[in-house]
Formats: C-alpha cells, structure tokens, sequence
C-alpha cells in the first residue's frame, strides 16, 4: 500500500467548493434576516411603549387641574407645555359628559357618558387621549375621568 505524499495533488474540486458557498451564503442570509426582522420588532416596540408612556403623561397632565381646570362643556384642554420625545403628537379625541343623575353611581358607568354637553355639567368628563408614534403606525390610546375640583 502507498502512503500518499506530503506534496499530492488531492483537495477539494471547484463543485465542493461552490456548494460550499452556496450554502454557507443561504445560512447567512438566513441569521441576516432575522437580525433585522429582530430590529425592525424592537423599534416597533420602542415606539409603542414611547407613545404609551407619551399618552399616559398626557393623561396625567389633562387631569391635573393646576395645568387645566375643569371647563364646564369643554371640548377640548390644552397640552401646551407638555414634555414629550421629538417626533411624537398627542391630541384629545374625544371629551364626553356626565349624564347620570342616579346616586350613588352605579358599577357600570360607562353608559353615563354622551357626546354632547348636557344642560346640566354633572362636573364629570371623560377624556380620550391619542399619542401617535414618529412613523405614524403606532397610535395608544388612553381615557382619563376629569372632575370638577371644589
């Protein structure tokens, strides 16, 4: 039997060597993929809770009534002065009225609330707040109950 020499002329062919390739290209392309779709999640979720964290200080700020004082029928309180992240708006969707004259309130109170301002403020309001993200996909939403402060 002969040993084959420290010099002989065996390797790899050019087909191994492409296939090789081939392949090792596929699972980067694959593990590439993934880190982006990965990315691409983490900013989406990043712009979430921002704009969470955006609309709940909103929240915070329409209901503290040194910044805005109840306004029998509002339709809107001011957000002037609110410290949000570049990018992100914040608007009031929505302020609706107390309509409920039974007392005490029942567990169910959301049926108490109407569109248009009764000729009568019970000096209750529920307020919706939108805060949407830089890129315009992600909106949160958020409802705060604001009331006359005596």
């Amino acid at each position: 039997m002969r040993r084959p020499s420290v010099h002989s002329d065996e390797g790899f062919s050019l087909v191994e060597i492409l296939v090789t390739i081939v392949i090792v290209g596929i699972t980067f392309t694959a593990i590439l993929g993934g880190i982006m779709t990965s990315i691409t999640a983490s900013a989406f979720q990043r712009n979430e809770a921002t704009a969470d964290t955006v609309a709940r200080s909103a929240g915070e700020w329409v209901k503290d009534s040194l910044q805005n004082p109840y306004v029998p029928c509002a339709s809107t309180y001011s957000l002037s002065g609110l410290s949000k992240p570049s990018g992100f708006s914040v608007t009031i969707t929505k302020v609706e009225y107390w309509t409920w004259d039974q007392q005490p309130v029942p567990a169910a109170y959301v049926a108490g609330f109407q569109a248009t301002c009764p000729s009568t403020d019970h000096g209750i309001q529920r307020v919706t707040i939108a805060a949407t993200a830089p890129d315009g996909q992600t909106t949160e939403t958020v409802q705060v109950i604001k009331r006359i402060v005596p």
